[in-house]
């Protein structure tokens, strides 16, 4: 069975591509080849330096030209980071600066609809995700409350355990996030839970497949 909270969470991987697109370094194994100080990069001395000059809106057009020089980001955020900066915006929604700022301010329920606003106008999510956000936007207006976690990884595991599944289900099915041959699973799942059925020690549709795979 999937996780039926995966959906809830794209848009909050598509909104961090904001900031990774800004070039907040990703563990990369391209790092090991870059000798520092980088004098392309204010002779950053070391990787830490080098994320505070690349989380400043001033630099963001110098630290593209790195990361695509040096393969330290996706082709995809490059190209995000391009769009932005030729419209004039080095900064994510509420004017976060960096990966961790702005993945911060997206995981607040309060500023989902200001972050989905921001990718609508800057195209940074693909439509199809960017559907499944506005059920999330909407539901979460009509006073559905979502679980508390934030995050995919987070919301990962506290949805993955057995004793959060009914508040998962039951936001993802108001949203309208669960295919109906999902959610019946889910609802079937659940109902055995709560009659005392003990569920396999995995989590998740990947480890559970393997771990069912075994003899």
């Amino acid at each position: 069975l999937k996780n039926p909270m995966k959906k809830y969470l794209i848009f909050i991987i598509s909104i961090s591509a904001i900031s990774a697109a800004l070039l907040t370094f990703a563990q990369s194994s391209s790092l090991q080849n870059i000798t520092y100080p980088v004098k392309e990069l204010g002779n950053c001395e070391n990787q830490k330096d080098c994320e505070e000059y690349c989380d400043k809106s001033e630099n963001m057009a110098v630290c593209l030209d790195f990361a695509e020089t040096h393969n330290l980001t996706s082709k995809k955020e490059i190209e995000m980071g391009r769009k932005m900066l030729a419209a004039g915006q080095t900064s994510g929604p509420g004017g976060c600066q960096g990966q961790q700022k702005c993945e911060a301010y997206c995981n607040e329920i309060s500023h989902i609809e200001e972050c989905i606003d921001f990718a609508i106008k800057y195209n940074l999510i693909p439509e199809g995700e960017l559907e499944e956000a506005k059920k999330v936007a909407a539901a979460i207006k009509k006073g559905i409350t979502p679980p508390p976690c934030k995050g995919k990884a987070e919301c990962d595991v506290y949805c993955s355990q057995p004793a959060n599944m009914e508040v998962c289900i039951t936001f993802g099915e108001a949203a309208g996030l669960i295919p109906a041959d999902q959610l019946k699973e889910a609802k079937m799942m659940l109902e055995a839970i709560k009659k005392g059925a003990t569920p396999p020690p995995c989590k998740g549709k990947a480890e559970c497949d393997v771990y069912c795979s075994e003899e």
